[in-house]
């Protein structure tokens, strides 16, 4: 199995580890009266710890949102006194905002470690392998930078047991696969506006600036922020407009193919830290991960 096939399995078996725990953060969020977004601004903020969450800290990792977007969501938590603003727009979580996502994070381990189906010495032997790559990862030489999967990596739980170990070293991969991202484009020069709008045009998710706008209504834009980045598109080559509908030229396509490439040669540099019959076991456990828990999901 190649490295990109993989990857795309281990994405399959992260993914079916989460209804193990999904109960555990609606339970949460009932009682907090918060959502599953606002839950990760929490972990980000008890990541971030001693240094304060911030829009600026939020858009290293999620530069593709407003700091305005940022910012009325950390002033929501503060308002429910699980933030406490400390400079201008800066924040630490309270005593309370610490204490709870504490008890989320216990309880979220709890659930994932008793869902466990496989034999422990397979399920450990699956935590030593992912652990290899994580810290290869970790250890590697820039490009990519270590921002997003550092972070990751401070929420990492005991080797015992074995499954939420697995669950968070696969978060930290994710972390590093989003490094790997950004290192292979913001040395281009575009803004993370004019990337993620020649983004959609590239995988056919939109095909004009309103479609754009509404699209990304989410990240806190105004549509004259996104009439800037098509702008900035058609200036460097990657887009024109016919009849008012933009479109990617050839020069577009490749340059966001080559994001891909760059970005899947930097992810998978530290996997050769595996040899192949390392990565042939690493797969043959994920499949019975994922099988053990898609089937006990289905039941």
């Amino acid at each position: 199995m190649d490295n990109l096939s993989l990857w795309e399995l281990t994405q399959e078996t992260y993914r079916a580890i989460v209804p193990t725990y999904g109960p555990v953060i609606d339970h949460f969020c009932t009682e907090t009266g918060l959502n599953g977004l606002a839950v990760s601004w929490l972990l980000a903020a008890f990541t971030f710890e001693p240094e304060t969450i911030s829009p600026t800290r939020l858009q290293v990792r999620g530069p593709y949102t407003a700091a305005s977007a940022y910012q009325a969501k950390l002033a929501a938590l503060a308002d429910k006194s699980l933030l406490a603003e400390v400079k201008p727009s800066e924040y630490l979580l309270t005593m309370r905002g610490e204490i709870e996502i504490i008890r989320l994070l216990k309880e979220v381990r709890e659930a994932i470690a008793e869902a466990d189906p496989l034999p422990l010495v397979a399920s450990q032997r699956l935590a030593a392998l992912l652990e290899i790559l994580v810290h290869a990862s970790l250890d590697a030489l820039p490009p990519p930078n270590h921002w997003s999967i550092a972070l990751a990596y401070k929420l990492m739980p005991a080797a015992s047991p074995p499954l939420p170990y697995t669950e968070q070293a696969v978060s930290c991969l994710n972390g590093y696969r989003d490094d790997a991202h950004l290192a292979a484009w913001q040395p281009s020069g575009l803004s993370a506006t004019a990337f993620e709008t020649l983004t959609l045009f590239w995988r056919g998710e939109a095909d004009s600036l309103e479609a754009v706008s509404q699209h990304l209504r989410h990240r806190g834009h105004s549509l004259r922020v996104y009439m800037h980045a098509l702008e900035t598109l058609r200036a460097r080559g990657f887009v024109e407009c016919d009849d008012g509908h933009p479109h990617l030229t050839q020069s577009g396509k490749e340059f966001r193919q080559q994001v891909e490439v760059k970005t899947d040669r930097y992810f998978f540099a530290p996997w050769d830290h595996l040899n192949p019959d390392e990565k042939s076991e690493l797969a043959d456990l994920l499949l019975q991960l994922r099988d053990n828990l898609q089937t006990r999901t289905k039941k």
